[in-house]
């Protein structure tokens, strides 16, 4: 291992990127739903100014506010659309977004346990996976990444994709304590974005066959409405916790390296 990875930051640092990207990204959301809120009813405070600015003769502030209304009823109209949605296409987007940070937080943390410890190849190998052609270890960046993008494909069977994710992390020393309620709406979020990016948002049967929840939606549109985007949130940022906890506890932080960091 290179001198600085006793001190295990190495192992923290993909899902420390990938929580802090979530919390961006849902503030982002937030931001976007009070901004249309307040776009949608534009019109109404632009002509209340208008009549302000006339009535005070300030000619030079009507003419911008003139300019400013011509857009105003079109800007309104798609902001009340959105918002008719439930902000659906705002939830949609965000949910994509959040969920390829845990896709990512898992890939590079896995391809960083590869490419820094002799050992985790055999750990693989005794779990199931084909690592003959990546020996000897450790790897390099460029192989570990190889291998980390095939494992999915060779261990994962039967597994949800929160299962699949706490077994692979689980054989690395690295483990992730989910509840079953979280790892379901995980396998639920992850078949609702692949619709989403693949299916135009229509539930196909692999999602309704892979989530119980999704089967009455089988040939629907979904909508990523509030409620529903706030269990996704709430279930990835479990995860995510959960996986930080798992980081900082691994054999890959010193007892020294986790006092410092707990406080």
């Amino acid at each position: 291992m290179p001198e600085e990875s006793h001190k295990g930051g190495w192992i923290i640092e993909p899902v420390a990127r990938a929580i802090s990207y979530v919390a961006e990204e849902t503030n982002i959301a937030g931001t976007l739903h009070r901004s249309l809120m307040v776009l949608e009813a534009n019109e109404t405070i632009l002509r209340l100014a208008r009549e302000t600015l006339a009535s005070a003769g300030q000619a030079e502030a009507v003419r911008g506010i003139d300019e400013l209304l011509k857009e105003a009823p079109g800007l309104s109209k798609s902001a009340a659309e959105v918002r008719a949605d439930d902000f659906a296409i705002v939830n949609t987007h965000s949910l994509i977004a959040i969920w390829g940070a845990v896709e990512v937080a898992v890939e590079d943390t896995v391809a960083l346990v590869l490419a820094n410890d002799a050992n985790a190849l055999g750990s693989l190998a005794d779990a199931g996976a084909k690592t003959s052609a990546f020996e000897p270890p450790p790897l390099s960046e460029e192989a570990a990444r190889r291998l980390s993008s095939r494992l999915e494909k060779q261990l994962r069977n039967d597994l949800k994709v929160g299962e699949f994710y706490v077994k692979v992390l689980g054989v690395l020393g690295i483990d992730v304590s989910c509840s079953r309620h979280v790892l379901s709406k995980l396998q639920e979020a992850n078949s609702v974005r692949n619709c989403l990016l693949h299916r135009g948002g229509v539930i196909d049967e692999r999602a309704a066959n892979s989530c119980g929840s999704l089967r009455p939606l089988l040939g629907e549109k979904v909508l990523i409405n509030q409620q529903k985007y706030l269990e996704y949130y709430d279930a990835i940022s479990e995860f995510l916790l959960a996986m930080s906890k798992g980081a900082i506890s691994s054999p890959y932080v010193d007892r020294c390296s986790q006092n410092e960091t707990n406080t």
